[in-house]
């Protein structure tokens, strides 16, 4: 995050990545968008599965199984960054019209209320655990089995679910060409 807003060399550069016109063309069709979210969805999740694999299955953490986490979170992360790009959900970036302004803070309530969701499911479940451990025989294994990827998904949902939901919302963008023909022949 920014400490302040950042400086004019920085937002030129923030400009010249987001608003590129090829980076543009290419985020410009919703099915586009909307495949990048799925495919963070399914990155995240995997991620999630493969952090619980091996407490489910009583197996012990191999390299390979924190390679495959660590591959898949920072899949993930650089999916999430792409599709921040293609929704113009950049931390500092002012140059959006007043409309795409009003998006993204309905966009960011949006994703509090869900983030508080998963939150408050978290808390839940950890109370249940905890209610339940006393009397029973349970082991760290089966809250850990639980607990982890709700903690992962809660995070990624975080950091990612206002830019999705832009992403995957949004009509097709009008290219440059297609905003300014209005039916005329020269």
């Amino acid at each position: 995050m920014f400490i302040g807003q950042p400086d004019d060399r920085t937002q030129e550069r923030m400009r010249a990545l987001i608003e590129n016109p090829r980076r543009r063309a290419f985020w410009a069709a919703r099915p586009r968008r909307r495949a990048a979210v799925a495919v963070f969805l399914a990155t995240t999740l995997g991620a999630a599965a493969v952090l619980v694999l091996p407490l489910a299955a009583d197996a012990s953490w191999s390299l390979a199984g924190v390679a495959g986490f660590v591959v898949l979170l920072v899949t993930s992360a650089v999916i999430s960054t792409h599709i921040n790009i293609a929704a113009r959900w950049v931390a500092g970036y002012r140059g959006l019209d007043e409309f795409q302004r009003a998006e993204m803070d309905r966009a960011t309530r949006l994703g509090h209320h869900v983030t508080a969701a998963l939150a408050t499911l978290l808390v839940g479940v950890t109370a249940g655990f905890a209610a339940a451990a006393p009397g029973t025989d349970m082991g760290a294994a089966v809250p850990l089995v639980v607990l982890a990827p709700l903690v992962v998904v809660t995070a990624m949902t975080h950091a990612a679910f206002p830019a999705c939901y832009l992403a995957w919302t949004r009509p097709d963008e009008l290219s440059g060409d297609e905003e300014g023909d209005d039916g005329e022949d020269a």
